[in-house]
């Protein structure tokens, strides 16, 4: 998380010194922050499929997920993405411990923001989006799009679709946010924008997810689990492809495993 120990926060450039962060916010601040950033995804993320619009769609939760990312940064990493979770445990970002931890808050985030968009919507509106569960035949408007396999996309397809995004959004927030070769101020926003590029070229393909909490929540709210495998699958292969693209060759090297010399 922005280059540092797991242990520790980086000081500002006036105070060249890192501070050994505490028990409460090693793992009481930052899963909440995970939980509060993932809800708040989450939320955004739904409630923007009532726009039946791209366009809309990929900027707010671009948009969103870089200015949760700048506000948790560093109290947490701002991932908010289960899938991520795990490529920066493979880098040696988090602790196995706290990991595991970031995935059971992100989890119950995506549940808590969607149950809030089953709240504040009409029912009809609300089942009209599907609770803004992704689609792998595209999400928007979902009437248009309910012919099988409209894109010649089949389910298999859709996970490879889905790996490959994911792996561009994850490699864009570790080179971003991790690396210890550059402050990257603009790391958050790297991030945001690499899921609004995804969802304008997945969006009618896989469903361009990226986020198995941002699946699961609305799936649970909804009852909606077409295609739930996909959004899991995908995501995980991708987390794995940028873990170790990162631990073998693309990382510092602090982090790299081989040819540190």
């Amino acid at each position: 998380m922005s280059g540092r120990d797991p242990g520790k926060i980086d000081m500002d450039d006036d105070q060249q010194e890192e501070r050994t962060i505490t028990t409460f916010e090693k793992y009481v601040q930052s899963t909440f922050a995970e939980l509060v950033g993932t809800m708040f995804f989450t939320f955004i993320a739904c409630l923007a499929v009532t726009t039946q619009d791209l366009v809309a769609i990929a900027f707010a939760e671009g948009l969103a997920m870089a200015l949760l990312c700048s506000a948790f940064l560093n109290i947490s990493g701002g991932i908010f993405n289960p899938a991520l979770t795990f490529a920066v445990c493979l880098c040696g970002g988090i602790s196995p411990l706290l990991a595991v931890l970031y995935f059971v808050v992100q989890i119950c985030g995506g549940m808590l923001g969607a149950a809030f968009v089953k709240a504040v919507l009409l029912e009809d509106s609300y089942y009209d989006i599907r609770g803004g569960c992704n689609k792998f035949r595209g999400s928007v408007p979902y009437d248009k799009y309910d012919s099988l396999h409209v894109l010649g996309v089949s389910p298999g397809t859709a996970v490879i679709i889905e790996a490959m995004l994911s792996l561009f959004v994850y490699m864009s927030y570790l080179q971003a946010n991790m690396d210890n070769r550059g402050k990257h101020l603009t790391g958050p926003l790297a991030y945001g924008f690499s899921i609004t590029v995804g969802i304008l070229t997945g969006m009618y393909s896989s469903g361009a997810s990226f986020n198995p909490a941002r699946t699961f929540g609305p799936a649970v709210a909804s009852g909606y689990w077409d295609e739930q495998y996909i959004y899991w699958a995908g995501p995980v292969m991708g987390g794995l492809l940028a873990g170790a693209f990162y631990r073998f060759i693309l990382g510092d090297s602090n982090k790299r495993l081989i040819m540190r010399d």
